[in-house]
């Protein structure tokens, strides 16, 4: 049973199609394309990636290709393998988010239960991050927004407050809280258009009915910070973004509800793969532990 599906994963690996195996095997595509799916379905594991008629191989795929090129004499150990992923012991997510806090905070607890699996994280825009997503560069995706559509899945995380962040010599820093007038006219550094941030201030702003004067744009939180410690204007942060420093201060608006959110997203295609579902789980399992 086994040599079957794994002869046939060898050759789709080796033909690069699934029509390439069938002719290689002299059997119908269909007969290659129950065996891989009899193969991934039996261990649970994902040894392809498929889009439209291009396959690539995961990077357990890939794994499982370098034991397969000697199959004959080591069929146990292929098997042994794809046990091992099976039961989550062996296996690799990439991940791909909008900022460090949340992605961070997710890898902390899925490594207490899951040491052996190798993650990989890419900070990135939020557009960056969906396109990672689609192309198969990322398994899980931490966003700023809810992003769910035809093929992406994403549930809530988290909720943080946004700051206004000025210069220790402003005149506003002297005090803790703030009311949204009191920012009419103030000179503002302005986060990118796919900025969270800055879209829940600028909502704010406009139900107060007050106007800032933009001073300029920038992209990284890092120049925020080092525009905002020069003295260049105010600006955006979240609380999971701010860090302490002896030039900058935080004030929170007492009158207008300014904050970010995070989302765990996924291929809708993949969200039932096994290590992809877990990580799920996991995300709401906090997020019901913080409501207790």
């Amino acid at each position: 049973m086994y040599q079957k599906w794994l002869e046939a994963f060898h050759q789709v690996a080796t033909e690069g199609s699934f029509t390439g195996a069938a002719r290689k095997l002299n059997v119908g595509q269909p007969t290659i394309s129950s065996h891989v799916s009899n193969l991934e379905g039996r261990f649970g594991v994902e040894l392809f990636h498929r889009k439209g008629r291009t396959i690539l191989l995961t990077s357990a795929g890939k794994m499982l290709y370098d034991i397969t090129h000697d199959l004959y004499g080591h069929e146990q150990e292929a098997i042994a393998f794809l046990n091992a992923v099976k039961n989550l012991e062996f296996g690799e997510l990439n991940f791909s988010a909008v900022g460090p806090h949340d992605v961070m905070e997710l890898l902390a607890a899925f490594r207490e239960t899951r040491p052996g699996i190798k993650c990989t994280v890419r900070l990135a825009l939020i557009e960056e991050v969906l396109d990672d997503l689609e192309g198969f560069r990322a398994d899980i995706g931490i966003l700023g927004r809810d992003c769910a559509s035809e093929t992406i899945h994403s549930v809530f995380y988290n909720q943080h407050r946004v700051f206004v962040v000025v210069n220790r010599s402003h005149r506003l820093a002297v005090r803790k809280k703030i009311k949204m007038k009191d920012l009419t006219g103030e000179p503002m550094i302005i986060r990118s258009p796919s900025s969270t941030t800055q879209e829940a201030f600028d909502k704010a702003a406009e139900e107060a009915g007050i106007l800032i004067e933009r001073v300029f744009e920038i992209e990284s939180r890092e120049g925020l910070r080092e525009a905002i410690v020069r003295g260049l204007g105010i600006g955006v942060i979240s609380e999971t973004e701010f860090a302490p420093h002896p030039e900058l201060h935080a004030l929170q608006v007492t009158d207008a509800e300014m904050s970010t959110r995070a989302y765990i997203a996924c291929l809708k295609a993949r969200r039932n793969r096994p290590l992809i579902q877990e990580f799920l789980t996991l995300g709401t399992s906090i997020v019901e532990k913080r409501k207790k």
